[in-house]
């Protein structure tokens, strides 16, 4: 049995399609989700869990709350190989480990978050960089048409550009960004643009971000999540996000997307996204200008760069986990 952790919603997602390709190829396999499991996060039930039936393998995600260290631990106490994939990069969440708590093998998205990892100590041949296998699923899912479904639920007019803004989880900093956007709009030569601002999940208070937009007729808040992400930006003429990997999936849907930081206080955010050199950050009014005025070219930015390593991410991943099987501890 190969079996698959991770708490975060992010860490979920970057496991999640090597969990269901290990299905597809008939292996068994368990997902555990972390959150609603959460016993699993103490050392002794994650001990005790293992007792229950030991997996050939265990492939985790790596959160900020660092909850899958306590499973990794266990593992390596009963010599199950273990592997932690990190999306994007490491800050923080390796800061309280040290080498010795480090899984058998680190699989990464991209060669920044390489280097992270081999600065806190692990040994090279241990870290392999695979790729995005969240963004080459979703890549293979294709984008569904969602304009008039958009449309109908936001009470849209069929001409009107559709912009979703996805906000950060500190609501001071998403109101001040949302604020910044909204006197700004002005500049920008679109006809008539509808921005749905939609919240972060885990942001509290988002009345008061709702409360922001109420005076905007342009600005439709959306903390409901009715229509999915990827529904919502297939409706889109571009995204924009204050720091998000939403802003990834729509890069690779073929949609421009760029960071919006304009007058909020964005470094702390920016720094968890520093290895995505390649997405575009937007400071200044000109710089909205001129994305916005690309993006009618058709020349905004899509997936480029070191975001391509998302191909082929799947094979590379399920390769490694091969490996990880074969081990012997």
């Amino acid at each position: 049995m190969l079996l698959f952790a991770a708490h975060d919603p992010g860490a979920k997602n970057i496991i999640r399609p090597i969990f269901e390709h290990a299905l597809g190829l008939g292996y068994e396999a368990q997902f555990v989700d972390l959150a609603t499991t959460r016993r699993l996060m103490d050392g002794n039930q994650a001990a005790g869990f293992l007792e229950s039936g030991k997996p050939k393998a265990t492939i985790l995600g790596c959160s900020n709350n660092e909850g899958e260290w306590p499973l990794i631990r266990a593992c390596k106490a009963r010599g199950v190989p273990t592997a932690m994939m990190i999306d994007i990069g490491t800050l923080k969440k390796l800061d309280a480990m040290t080498p010795e708590d480090f899984p058998d093998q680190f699989m990464v998205t991209n060669r920044g978050c390489y280097k992270e990892v081999t600065e806190l100590g692990a040994g090279p041949g241990t870290v392999v960089v695979t790729g995005d296998c969240r963004l080459e699923a979703l890549s293979n899912s294709g984008s569904p048409d969602g304009g008039d479904l958009v449309r109908g639920h936001y009470g849209l007019n069929a001409d009107s550009p559709v912009i979703p803004f996805f906000c950060s989880p500190t609501i001071d900093q998403s109101i001040d960004a949302f604020l910044s956007l909204a006197a700004l709009l002005p500049a920008i030569d679109l006809d008539n643009p509808e921005v749905i601002v939609r919240p972060h999940p885990r942001s509290p208070q988002q009345e008061r971000l709702e409360s922001a937009c109420r005076p905007f007729p342009f600005a439709h808040f959306d903390g409901g999540n009715a229509i999915s992400n990827l529904v919502l930006l297939s409706a889109s003429l571009f995204t924009l996000s204050m720091g998000s990997t939403v802003t990834l999936e729509s890069l690779v849907l073929g949609i421009p997307s760029a960071f919006f930081q304009v007058n909020w206080e964005f470094a702390d955010l920016d720094a968890l996204y520093r290895n995505l050199d390649e997405v575009v950050r937007i400071r200044t009014e000109e710089q909205l200008r001129e994305f916005v005025a690309a993006v009618v070219r058709n020349e905004g930015p899509v997936l480029t760069g070191n975001l391509e390593s998302h191909r082929g991410a799947i094979e590379r991943t399920w390769r490694g986990g091969e490996e990880l099987m074969a081990t012997k501890i």
